[in-house]
């Protein structure tokens, strides 16, 4: 068994900073050549320079609007085009819609919010799984949130959409098994970076300290007393995107420091 991914192909949607990015550079590592996309084309180009000029992989980067079905369509076909095969896809784009409570949302950003997290990111899902069959078989890997099940008071808009997209990623699993594409779901707890440090200042301020502080506090609720690293769900890719998870599908692998245990 090749326990690396060494002559791989994988394509990371929303590689941005965090989680994209991180999960990009690992695979580049681990010996695949990557295709990168996300909205921003000037950061994308940026980079996948960097990524190629620190692993030597070859690594391509596609301006990609997965709310854009005929874009989704797209980045698989050149990702394709440029390298014969895709072997991993690893979903990461999402982003974040107001809260409110049900009986306040605005239907016109939910709508947008379906688009992105669940039409877009299986719409991309399915154009790989035809490719992957036609060439053998690969992987699937959507990144999926605690928020599905620590459910909180108004974030239904969010988490209703990842966990639907959660039931489809586990339906396409059943649906592709028979291809040899594997299909799982990938699920960090709070996860470090700009995103995560906006967040507890703005809770320390709320409760009245500061935000290292309000860090400090939620990170003793784990089991493991630490936040998650974006390397950590980073490695989960990389175990799931590889033949050692050769017999891995239909799952939903937490990443949280034991925030819950299930």
């Amino acid at each position: 068994m090749d326990r690396s991914l060494k002559g791989k192909v994988a394509l990371v949607t929303g590689a941005g900073p965090g989680i994209g990015r991180s999960t990009a550079l690992a695979f580049a590592r681990d010996g695949a050549d990557v295709v990168l996309a996300a909205r921003r084309s000037a950061p994308l180009e940026k980079l996948a320079q960097e990524i190629a000029e620190e692993s030597g992989r070859r690594v391509f980067a596609v301006p990609t609007d997965i709310t854009d079905l005929d874009a989704c369509a797209e980045v698989v076909a050149r990702t394709v085009a440029e390298f014969g095969r895709i072997d991993v896809l690893v979903n990461v784009a999402t982003a974040s819609f107001p809260r409110s409570k049900i009986m306040d949302i605005d239907w016109s950003t939910y709508a947008d919010s379906v688009q992105l997290n669940v039409i877009g990111t299986m719409k991309v899902c399915g154009e790989a799984a035809r490719a992957m069959a036609e060439s053998g078989g690969g992987s699937i890997i959507n990144i999926g949130t605690l928020g599905t099940t620590a459910l909180q008071a108004k974030n239904s808009q969010y988490t209703s959409t990842k966990l639907a997209m959660v039931a489809m990623s586990k339906t396409m699993a059943r649906e592709m098994g028979r291809q040899n594409v594997r299909v799982n779901i990938v699920t960090p707890g709070f996860t470090t970076g700009e995103g995560l440090t906006a967040l507890f200042g703005n809770m320390g301020k709320s409760a009245g300290i500061s935000g290292e502080a309000m860090s400090e506090k939620v990170a003793e609720t784990t089991e493991l007393k630490r936040h998650v690293d974006p390397e950590d769900i980073a490695e989960a890719c990389l175990y799931l995107g590889s033949d050692r998870a050769r017999n891995v599908t239909g799952v939903e692998l937490h990443v949280t420091a034991g925030a819950m245990i299930l």
